[in-house]
């Protein structure tokens, strides 16, 4: 037992040794991001454009470069700068996302779906769903995004993987064919469209389709790879959504036949409240019977006859021989 204790308290030691290394990692790297943040805000005082365009597309400029850290702490001194602009805005929530930033950027993306950057928020919002295996989410989003924004071929072809993996490969083809004719030559689309046509069960066009995009050997096992994976979600879903389907007709069925007993109740009432008068007054006249005052005979219930009422009922009244 004491080794026991002793062997727990150094496992305690170790859990809270790796805790506390694990917070000064993550405040190390915030400090990190701080520096760099008040590095890039130095060179935004040095470099400020002199109108908010100009800083919208060095913010734009900025986000190609990949620099996301650095285009966050530009938006936030654009905002200080030009106030709430939903061009700045969604640059910035984009900044968040890249950066990890999940819930504020949803946050911000939701705060302007219903500004002239919508499309932009719903693309956001949609890769963010996407990020989480929210696959179903995803594609709503950015089918709102397509429809703001259709010639969008990078869009077409995220939500053609949305589809794709929300178990809806029939929309996935037609947004991959939109995607593939606005950017043939992009080898995110053409990756896309392999892994459709894997799934599809057509390996000899995805092979193709790898091979005009130059893909090397490496590459194209990880696309197979991931397609098998799809596949067999797609299985386990497709399996999960029959269950669920017979699942929903027992229960159709069973509310069918109790709507239709209720019905059959409803046109045949059982008539208890007249059984218990009867039995009320056939009571009432075996503790009173009726003299008949020509024969001078009582007239008895089928209690006092000795006979049950079934039979009393089907041979009619039964004198009594009692005096």
């Amino acid at each position: 037992m004491r080794w026991v204790a002793l062997g727990l308290g150094s496992s305690l030691l170790v859990a809270c040794s790796t805790t506390e290394s694990a917070y000064e990692l993550v405040r190390q790297q915030q400090e990190q991001e701080a520096f760099l943040q008040s590095k890039e805000i130095e060179q935004w005082e040095k470099r400020k454009p002199s109108d908010k365009q100009m800083a919208v597309r060095m913010l734009e400029e900025t986000q190609k470069q990949g620099r996301f850290f650095a285009s966050l702490a530009y938006a936030e001194a654009m905002e200080k700068e030009y106030g709430a602009d939903p061009e700045v805005m969604v640059l910035r929530a984009e900044a968040l996302r890249q950066t990890g930033q999940l819930e504020q950027a949803a946050q911000t993306f939701n705060a302007l779906i219903k500004t002239p950057v919508a499309g932009r928020a719903y693309q956001g919002l949609g890769l963010i769903a996407g990020s989480q295996q929210h696959f179903d989410q995803a594609a709503q989003y950015l089918k709102l995004a397509a429809q703001q924004d259709p010639t969008n071929a990078i869009l077409q072809s995220d939500l053609a993987y949305a589809y794709l993996r929300s178990g809806q490969p029939q929309y996935a083809r037609l947004a991959l064919g939109k995607a593939a004719e606005l950017a043939p030559d992009n080898p995110k689309i053409l990756s896309n469209m392999a892994l459709y046509l894997l799934v599809s069960q057509e390996p000899q066009r995805a092979t193709f389709v790898m091979q005009q995009a130059g893909m090397d050997p490496a590459t194209q096992q990880a696309v197979a790879q991931m397609a098998q994976q799809i596949g067999q979600e797609l299985e386990q879903l497709h399996a999960h959504q029959q269950q669920q389907k017979q699942q929903e007709l027992r229960m159709a069925a069973a509310a069918q036949d109790e709507q239709a007993r209720a019905q059959v109740l409803a046109f045949n009432p059982t008539p208890s409240g007249n059984v218990t008068q009867t039995g009320m007054n056939r009571s009432a006249q075996a503790q009173n019977p009726v003299v008949n005052p020509t024969r001078g005979r009582a007239v008895v219930s089928a209690t006092q006859a000795g006979l049950n009422r079934p039979l009393l009922e089907s041979l009619g009244p039964v004198s009594s021989s009692m005096n």
